[in-house]
């Protein structure tokens, strides 16, 4: 019997009321999505199927995900329709939502209101470029390892704790970033608002002399480019030997 391929859904609508339209921000950056207000609501199309599926749609309040079939919207998952397809004039999210970037307040920037920079789970896997360690556990593998394998590597104190950065890191558990626009995040996770990090990286390192390690707690700490070192035993010897 041959598949009923008219009931595949390939695009869903988003409904948001338009009261909280900077809560979209966070998928600002999708250039496929079209918008358009009907007066209190915020409707956004064009989401495509994996799109529905990720955490930063199921992940909206005051939401909710419809598909359209014969003029007739009906909520994602169910066969019952709710209500009528509105005739709007769609054009793109980023048009439809422009961004106004005030100076910087800590790690805030706004829409309209003010919205925290903060990073969430990530679905793309990124390679680790940096790990930061335990200087004791550290100090046990480096101070007895081959030249071979520190010399491609760089390094900083973080903290009082080494962060060593670069490729193939060593073997060593830590807290381990991979790098994203001179900003280390944790690995695992990405801004839920890509599209302002250059911005933010202007406002933390106009001169760009600066890398920016982000922690989970939303937090971060600037390290100086000038500051990064070649991995060796004598320069981690002689950082810590005198603490």
């Amino acid at each position: 019997m041959a598949d009923d391929t008219a009931n595949i859904i390939t695009t869903f609508l988003l409904e948001i009321p338009a009261v909280h339209k900077e809560l979209v921000g966070q998928i600002r950056h999708w250039d496929n999505l079209k918008a358009a207000f009907d007066g209190d609501s915020l409707w956004i199309k064009e989401i495509n199927p994996e799109q529905a599926e990720s955490a930063l749609i199921k992940g909206l309040p005051y939401s909710k995900v419809y598909y359209a079939k014969s003029g007739l919207l009906f909520l994602k998952d169910s066969l019952l329709p709710v209500k009528k397809m509105p005739q709007l004039l769609w054009s793109p999210l980023a048009y439809a939502l422009p961004v106004s970037l005030p100076s910087l307040n800590h790690n805030f920037f706004g829409i309209e209101q003010k919205i925290a920079i903060k990073i969430v789970p990530s679905q793309q896997e990124q390679p680790t470029y940096a790990v930061w360690i335990d200087k004791k556990v550290a100090g046990e593998y480096i101070l007895t390892a081959p030249k071979v394998r520190l010399n491609r590597l760089k390094w900083v104190d973080v903290d009082h704790n080494p962060l060593i950065l670069g490729t193939p890191l060593l073997p060593v558990a830590g807290r381990s970033y991979w790098m994203y626009n001179d900003f280390l995040l944790p690995t695992g996770f990405e801004f839920q608002l890509p599209l302002l990090t250059k911005v933010l990286k202007q406002c933390i390192d106009p001169d760009n002399k600066q890398l920016i390690l982000w922690l989970e707690n939303n937090t971060y700490i600037t390290i100086e480019k000038e500051a990064l070192m070649p991995l060796s035993i004598s320069s981690f010897r002689l950082t810590y030997s005198e603490r």
